[in-house]
């Protein structure tokens, strides 16, 4: 297997134009594969990507952002179904919907909240509570929350972590330590720049017409970190994956989450059709392939690109991190190499 994806992927980054790639392959019992192609810098030819370069994986955040919410709720610390109104007073929407808007619909997109995409902005992760209630004050509603209508939403997840804290007086990051990252071992991952910098740090790269340029300025936002805010890279990963294939067990055989959570995350709740997905669950994407259905989640913080998808009926799993933004192959190259297992 490994030669052919060698080969295979070292083609595709090629074809694609991609300044730097990382792929990994994992079953239930452990790695299958892990390597990288291309460079972390293109202006720097001398260091390659390989299994350990931390990319920011973007959205695939949310995974673990649902992981801490659902640990949450089965210590009763939190509950699926308590309105937003009642843990966080300040909140007003429109139509009385903080009475109505739960983390359920939080966490599976059906808020009726919109958009929102600022990968720019304030440093502290205090800055949450303030960038809410400015975004929130006048926020208009796409769908009233009962509809449950699939409405693609940062500021949902945001919501949601915001809850989180308010509920444990701890930091969301903290959090994300507290019940996943530590547990499962994803010893490399962080959302702090300065921490991820220390270690080999894919650059993102933007193609202009053809040709690669190094950014030298990575984009971040605090107040934005359970929506997108992880660097990972795909051995960590390929743990979150594992986590996913054994029921919410950690390769420890501790317990992370119940199997109940993982199926429950895994149910669809809305039909989330468009170029890459059929469904959503409570953060996770769901999709149609061959005889089956991977789970997992894109993640898109241009110029970087991820994917990660499990089959939780074959036992396999895939990762995909690059520096260089190619939206098509966040999927295609983690079903390329199922559709080979």
């Amino acid at each position: 297997m490994k030669k052919y994806l060698d080969k295979k992927l070292n083609r595709i980054l090629t074809d694609a134009n991609i300044a730097g790639m990382s792929v990994a392959v994992t079953d239930r019992s452990g790695l299958l594969y892990a390597n990288g192609f291309g460079v972390n810098s293109i202006d720097n030819l001398q260091i390659k990507s390989d299994e350990k370069t931390l990319y920011r994986i973007a959205s695939i955040t949310k995974v673990v952002t649902g992981l801490v919410i659902m640990k949450l709720c089965e210590q009763g610390i939190l509950n699926l179904n308590t309105p937003a109104g009642q843990y966080v007073p300040w909140l007003k929407l429109p139509g009385d919907a903080q009475n109505k808007m739960t983390l359920y619909h939080l966490l599976s997109h059906t808020s009726g909240l919109p958009q929102e995409y600022t990968p720019d902005g304030p440093r502290e992760e205090s800055a949450l509570e303030d960038s809410l209630k400015k975004e929130l004050e006048c926020v208009e509603l796409l769908s009233q929350p009962e509809e449950e209508k699939y409405l693609y939403s940062n500021l949902g997840i945001r919501l949601a972590s915001y809850i989180a804290e308010r509920q444990t007086k701890k930091a969301y990051t903290h959090l994300a330590g507290e019940y996943v990252l530590n547990p499962l071992g994803m010893d490399y991952s962080t959302y702090d720049l300065r921490v991820a910098s220390t270690y080999p740090l894919s650059i993102p790269h933007e193609d202009e017409h053809g040709a690669l340029k190094a950014q030298h300025y990575i984009k971040e936002n605090a107040a934005r970190m359970a929506a997108g805010g992880l660097y990972s890279n795909v051995v960590d990963l390929s743990k979150l994956a594992r986590c996913l294939l054994n029921n919410g067990k950690a390769d420890s055989g501790a317990e992370v989450v119940s199997a109940k959570t993982i199926e429950q995350m895994m149910t669809p709740v809305s039909d989330a059709k468009n170029d890459y997905v059929d469904s959503y669950g409570l953060t996770l994407m769901m999709t149609h392939y061959k005889d089956g259905i991977l789970a997992g989640h894109l993640g898109d913080a241009s110029p970087y690109g991820a994917g990660l998808f499990v089959d939780t009926h074959k036992g396999c799993g895939a990762v995909v991190l690059m520096n260089t933004f190619r939206s098509d192959l966040r999927k295609k190259v983690p079903e390329m190499i199922l559709e080979m297992l």
